[in-house]
């Protein structure tokens, strides 16, 4: 089956991008395929030549984080930025990245320009891993 990029965008968005722990998705070389591996439960792949797919939040790596606290402070009101960053003091930055209706903080016009964010770096990603594929 030839490799999609919906299904390269799935696995970078979903990558926890630690083979130690959860585990990695990989390209598979000779197999022109997608897998999922970790040290506890490693695939018969790994022998073979492959590449790391990159991974948009790398299990405790923070980056989403990060780059959510910088796009509020570019783009919305101070009074809006404290409003955020005293929710996520008490739930998270993780659930103060998303809807209210789904028990975060953002309105739906908020999340909505998040999500071009969000969607720029995932596109970003699938095309690099696209270029090394070819």
């Amino acid at each position: 089956m030839t490799v999609s990029d919906r299904m390269i965008l799935g696995a970078i968005a979903s990558n926890p991008g630690n083979y130690e722990g959860p585990g990695v998705y990989r390209y598979s070389i000779p197999n022109q395929a997608i897998y999922f591996t970790n040290i506890a439960k490693p695939d018969p792949k790994d022998q073979e030549a492959w590449f790391e797919l990159p991974a948009l939040n790398p299990d405790g790596s923070k980056r989403m984080e990060q780059a959510f606290q910088q796009f509020i402070k570019r783009r919305w009101l101070p009074s809006r930025q404290q409003e955020l960053e005293q929710f996520a003091r008490k739930a998270g930055w993780d659930l103060a990245m998303e809807l209210r209706d789904g028990g975060g903080a953002l309105k739906d016009e908020e999340f909505e320009e998040w999500q071009i964010v969000v969607k720029r770096e995932l596109d970003r990603l699938t095309a690099k891993v696209r270029a090394q594929i070819k």
